[in-house]
C-alpha cells in the first residue's frame, strides 16, 4: 500500500488521501463480511441447520444485548485511555483482527453432538463472545477512527460514502456467494474462509490509515487521556449523543429485521433461496450509486436534508414489497427503491457520529471519541440484536416450523409482513429521527472554532 499522505494546504485544514480513504473502508469491509453473514443467514442456520426454536433464538439475542449496552460503555472509556504511538482507536483494528475470524467460525459451528439444552447454552456463550466483546472491540474504535482521521466535514463525508461502496460490495458479495454455497461447501468451511477475509482486512486497514488529529510531525500521536469521571458528564450533556444512538437502533432494527427475513422469504414465499441473489442487488446496487454521488450532495444540501428524503424513500419501498406478495418482479422494484434511500442514511449517519464528536467537544471542552462512539456501537448492536430477535417472533407468531418441508399460509403472511410493511413502519421512526437531529445547523461554527482552538494549542 502506498505512503499514507495528509495533505496540507497553506490556509487549508489538511485532507485524507485517496489511498487512505479507501483503506479505510476496507476495515469496514472487513467487519462487514461478519455482519453479513450474521444477518442474512445467522437465525436461519440457527433454525434450520441446528434445529432451535425460533422463539427461542429470538429471546437470547435480545437479553445479549442487555450485556452489550454494558460492554460498550466499557469499550468507549477502554478507547478514550489508550495511549500508544499510533493512537487511541487505530491499534485496536490490529488487536482484535484474529479474534474476529476465529469468533465468526464459532458462531457457525454448533457442536452437533450436544444436546437441545447444550446446543442453546454453546449458542448464547459464542453470540456473546462474538457481539457483544469481540466485534465491540473492534467496531467502536473503528467507527472513533473517522473523528481522528480528520476535522474536516467535507472529507468525512467522502470517506464514509467511499466506505459505505466497499461496505455494500462486500455484502453483495457475501449474500450471493453465500446462498449459492450453503449446500455444497457447508458453514464450516464458510466460516473459515470468511474468518480469514475478515481478520486479513481489518489488518489492512490498520496499515493503511493514521490519526492525524494530535499527531506530532514524526507520526506519533499526542493522545490526550480522557478520564471517565470527566467524559461520562460532558457526555450527559450532548444532547445529539441520544439522538444519535437511537438513530443506529431504528436503523439497524430494520436493517437486520429485514435482511434476517430475506433468508425466509426467498425459502418459503419464493421457494427458491437462491433469489436471494436478486433480492441482495436489487437492493445494494442502487444505495452504491447514491454513496458514490453523496460528497457533491453533501456539499450541496447536507447531510441532514439526504437522511431525510433517504428515509421517506426507504418507507415508500418497503410499502412495495410489502404489498408485492410473492410477485418478484415487484419485490425487486421495491427493493431497489428502497436501496435509493438507504443509500444516503448509512453513509450520512457514520459521518453525523465525527460531527457529534466535534459537539461534544464544543459544547463542554472535552472530547471523547470512545464514549461517543458507544453510541454507534450500542445503538448498531442493540439494533442488530433486536433486528434479530423481532424476525424470529415474527415468524413464530405466524407458526414458522423450520423442520417443516411446508409452510402454512400464516407463516407465509408473517414473513411478508415482516419483510415488507415492518420496515416501512421503522422508516418513519428513523425519519423522525432525522427530522430532530438538526446539527448540521452547528457545524459550521463547530469547526471554526476547534480550527482555532487547536491552532492557539500549537503555538
Amino acid at each position: 500500500m502506498e505512503a499514507i499522505v495528509y495533505e496540507q494546504q497553506e490556509g487549508k485544514k489538511g485532507r485524507l488521501s485517496a489511498s487512505e480513504k479507501f483503506a479505510y473502508g476496507i476495515g469496514d469491509c472487513g467487519a462487514n463480511v461478519i455482519v453479513a453473514l450474521a444477518s442474512s443467514f445467522l437465525t436461519g442456520y440457527y433454525t434450520d441447520t441446528v434445529g432451535i426454536a425460533a422463539a427461542a433464538i429470538g429471546t437470547m439475542m435480545l437479553l445479549c444485548r442487555v450485556f452489550d449496552g454494558i460492554t460498550d460503555l466499557i469499550m468507549g472509556a477502554l478507547v478514550d485511555k489508550t495511549n500508544t504511538k499510533y493512537g487511541k482507536a487505530r491499534p485496536w483494528l490490529l488487536w482484535t483482527a484474529p479474534l474476529m475470524g476465529i469468533s465468526l467460525y464459532m458462531i457457525f459451528n454448533v457442536p452437533a453432538s450436544l444436546g437441545a439444552s447444550g446446543k442453546l447454552v454453546y449458542i448464547y456463550l459464542t453470540y456473546i463472545f462474538q457481539n457483544c466483546i469481540i466485534y465491540t472491540a473492534n467496531n467502536l474504535p473503528y467507527n472513533a477512527l473517522l473523528s481522528r482521521m480528520t476535522l474536516d466535514v467535507q472529507d468525512r463525508a467522502q470517506t464514509a460514502s467511499i466506505r459505505f461502496v466497499m461496505t455494500q460490495v462486500t455484502s453483495l458479495i457475501t449474500n450471493v456467494i453465500t446462498a449459492n454455497l450453503i449446500a455444497s461447501v457447508g458453514w464450516r468451511s464458510i466460516s473459515v474462509i470468511y474468518g480469514a477475509i475478515a481478520c486479513a482486512m481489518c489488518i489492512l486497514c490498520f496499515l493503511g490509515v493514521r490519526e492525524h488529529v494530535d499527531a506530532e510531525e514524526d507520526g506519533t500521536v499526542k493522545v490526550e487521556q480522557v478520564p471517565f469521571s470527566k467524559a461520562l458528564p460532558a457526555l450527559l450533556k450532548n444532547k445529539y449523543f441520544f439522538i444519535q444512538a437511537l438513530m443506529f437502533m431504528f436503523l439497524y432494527i430494520n436493517v437486520v429485521a429485514t435482511g434476517s427475513m430475506t433468508y425466509y422469504f426467498c425459502n418459503s414465499v419464493l421457494g427458491n433461496i437462491a433469489f436471494l441473489s436478486w433480492t441482495s442487488v436489487a437492493g445494494t446496487i442502487p444505495a452504491m450509486i447514491v454513496n458514490l454521488a453523496m460528497p457533491g450532495l453533501v456539499a450541496k444540501f447536507g447531510k441532514r436534508k439526504l437522511m431525510i428524503t433517504g428515509a421517506v424513500i426507504m418507507a415508500i419501498g418497503s410499502v412495495i414489497i410489502g404489498a408485492a406478495g410473492s410477485n418478484l418482479p415487484l419485490v425487486v422494484i421495491g427493493l431497489i427503491v428502497k436501496g435509493f434511500g438507504t443509500g444516503p442514511i448509512m453513509s450520512g449517519i457514520f459521518a453525523t457520529t465525527a460531527d457529534v464528536v466535534d459537539y461534544g467537544e464544543w459544547k463542554t471542552g472535552v472530547r471523547s471519541e470512545g464514549l461517543v462512539n458507544s453510541c454507534t456501537s450500542f445503538g448498531m448492536k442493540v439494533g442488530i440484536g433486536l433486528g434479530s430477535a423481532i424476525c424470529t417472533w415474527i415468524i413464530a407468531i405466524g407458526g414458522y416450523v423450520g423442520t417443516a418441508e411446508v409452510q402454512t399460509e400464516a407463516a407465509l403472511a408473517s414473513i411478508r409482513f415482516g419483510y415488507g410493511y415492518f420496515g416501512a413502519i421503522l422508516s418513519l421512526v428513523v425519519l423522525a429521527l432525522c427530522v430532530i437531529m438538526n446539527i448540521d445547523k452547528h457545524i459550521d461554527q463547530i469547526q471554526r472554532d476547534l480550527e482555532a482552538k487547536r491552532a492557539v494549542a500549537e503555538v
